[in-house]
């Protein structure tokens, strides 16, 4: 039988460090699924935003700026097939951008706002949080 007390290695300072951590771990999960989930654009069109979505719009903005792709492009939506002008791709592309980053922004702006926050941040609504800053920073350009 150990005389170790294992009470003394599992410290109250321990377990709120690991559910900080745990909620830091649930933002960028949260940002990482908003992120990759898709947007919508004018006119009911779905944009896929996955990783793999997002390399192959820019691959398609780089063959029309080199002048490798003519339009009418074929374009599977998440919303059904359709034919694309050069221009309607680099407004995908922006948009698609423009999320992307928002994303990343708005899990820095709630993490910074976190990381001020005293405790286990176990009353911190993470989703909310998000979503509050995320429309914040679409407001505001």
């Amino acid at each position: 039988m150990s005389n170790i007390d294992l009470s003394q290695l599992i410290t109250p300072e321990t377990k709120q460090a690991r559910r900080r951590a745990e909620t830091f771990a649930k933002l960028a999960d949260l940002r990482w699924k908003r992120e990759t989930g898709g947007i919508s654009l004018e006119g009911g069109m779905r944009v896929n935003t996955s990783r793999e979505s997002q390399a192959q719009i820019a691959a398609s903005v780089q063959s029309i700026e080199a002048g490798l792709l003519t339009e009418p492009v074929d374009w599977k939506l998440e919303t059904g097939w359709v034919e694309l002008t050069a221009d309607q791709i680099l407004t995908i592309a922006q948009a698609v951008a423009d999320h992307v980053q928002r994303c990343f922004a708005t899990e820095r702006r709630v993490a910074a706002h976190m990381e001020s926050l005293g405790g286990d941040l176990l009353d911190v609504d993470v989703a909310k949080a998000f979503d509050d800053a995320y429309e914040v920073l679409m407001r505001a350009g």
